[in-house]
């Protein structure tokens, strides 16, 4: 059985102090052997998450610039060099507050297939789309067009907006509909299966109703990943063996 993927995007909503005991807590417990497990800590932290056990670092966002005069910009190469796998890109906090498009998306993530980094791509509809019946053709659009230029297959993260950090989730008969649909979409793209996480207020009580569907390949957890107890209860808490 193919291990689910878990991943943990912490945002900018923990402190020095919190990574430190999320360190100590994670490392003091039992190792995750049902799934491959992934921190996505802020860039100024990534060197204190390197040493958590049996985890692979991920960056939470990647320039386009490869190097030079970009204040504030971290590169697909620094993050190579910080013990990084993984970057994200196209994350709606980014698509809407920092007015990102497919295109810029599309970018970023050949910034990091270039520097043999895997990008996990966030795709999502908000509320009024979905309502109005248009989900499936926007969310065919992102992946298309944030997935163009790639040569290898990337990881789509299908995060529907309105479940962001709302407390509800999406059914779990509507994510597996919809990752149909993606998988669908990539089909002709790619040589490999893309992987297709579900994220939206996930936690450890309602994680297996989503991975208990062979479409769902993991998941990508906000809130419930800044506490190590509770993220390693999700990370146990699904199917799958290494």
């Amino acid at each position: 059985m193919i291990p689910k993927l878990i991943v943990a995007n912490w945002k900018m909503a923990i402190d020095l102090d919190a990574v430190r005991v999320f360190e100590r807590e994670w490392n003091g417990g039992p190792a995750v052997t049902t799934a491959d497990v992934v921190v996505a800590p802020p860039a100024v932290f990534l060197h204190h998450a390197a040493v958590l056990g049996g985890v692979s670092l991920c960056g939470q966002d990647v320039s386009i610039h490869s190097m030079g005069a970009h204040t504030g910009e971290v590169s697909a190469a620094m993050l190579k060099a910080l013990g990084c796998r993984y970057g994200i890109v196209g994350h709606s906090e980014r698509r809407s507050g920092h007015s990102e498009t497919n295109a810029l998306i599309a970018e970023k993530a050949s910034r990091l297939e270039t520097e043999g980094l895997r990008p996990i791509i966030c795709v999502g509809e908000s509320l009024l789309e979905r309502q109005s019946g248009g989900a499936e053709s926007l969310i065919a659009t992102q992946v298309t067009e944030s997935c163009s230029g790639l040569s290898t297959a990337p990881i789509i993260a299908y995060e529907p907006v309105w479940a962001i950090g709302s407390g509800e989730s999406a059914s779990p008969d509507d994510v597996v509909v919809m990752h149909r649909h993606i998988k669908r979409t990539l089909d002709r793209a790619f040589a490999a299966d893309v992987p297709v996480l579900y994220g939206g207020s996930v936690n450890p009580e309602n994680c297996t109703q989503f991975t208990a569907h062979p479409e769902v390949n993991g998941l990508l957890v906000g809130g419930a990943s800044l506490n190590a107890r509770q993220f390693w209860k999700l990370c146990t808490s699904v199917g799958g063996e290494r």
